[in-house]
């Protein structure tokens, strides 16, 4: 399947061939029968996503507004699959330094996921994050804190103890601390992050 395939090589880095089976994926998806809304969103998820990763932006921005109203139109404007839709729309913007527009994506996104899930979910939890991530290149460091720290709280109660995403978001919120001249404080965070950083590294072979 070539969406499949896509992922295979954005996993492995291979990012021009990622682009190129992401693209022929939406080709093929676009030319399906019916209701085709799925394969249609997924694959311009999957092409927005990589062409973002690839430094494409700009090229990247017209398929997740596209991916968004679809899922609007198709779901409803509170489906957690518009949710998402909507956080790889903000990822885009955040790409393009569109900090306020990222932001604003992302709580729409987190306000979806809260009435879904509660919030004590992991959809939640990175939108948390995400927010405080947009805050603080705004400058705005105290809301950006209280973001994170919450952010931090729920990934602590649905992630296991050695999970990367908890050393985003801890040196995300050291780098607000530093900020804030409260360095002592966000040290604390930084060690803990680099902790699980490193026990989540693959041991070395023999002789390497």
């Amino acid at each position: 399947m070539l969406y499949d395939q896509s992922g295979a090589h954005l996993q492995r880095g291979s990012l021009e061939q990622a682009e190129a089976f992401a693209r022929e994926a939406l080709r093929e998806a676009e030319k399906l029968p019916g209701n085709a809304t799925d394969p249609v969103e997924l694959s311009l998820l999957r092409a927005a996503h990589v062409l973002r990763v690839r430094g494409k932006a700009e090229e990247a921005l017209p398929l997740a507004e596209r991916a968004v109203k679809l899922g609007t139109k198709a779901y409803g404007a509170s489906d957690p699959r518009t949710g998402m839709a909507l956080q790889n729309h903000a990822e885009i913007h955040f790409a393009l330094k569109r900090y306020a527009e990222s932001e604003a994506l992302h709580r729409k996104a987190l306000a979806i996921f809260m009435k879904a899930y509660g919030e004590n979910h992991i959809n939640c939890a990175v939108s948390l994050h995400n927010i405080g991530a947009m805050l603080y290149a705004q400058d705005k460091d105290k809301e950006a804190e209280k973001f994170l720290r919450q952010a931090l709280a729920v990934k602590e109660k649905v992630l296991k103890p050695g999970s990367v995403s908890l050393a985003h978001t801890l040196d995300q919120l050291a780098a607000v601390l530093d900020s804030q001249g409260r360095q002592i404080e966000g040290e604390r965070y930084r060690k803990r992050a680099a902790g699980i950083k490193l026990r989540a590294q693959p041991p070395a072979k023999p002789g390497a």
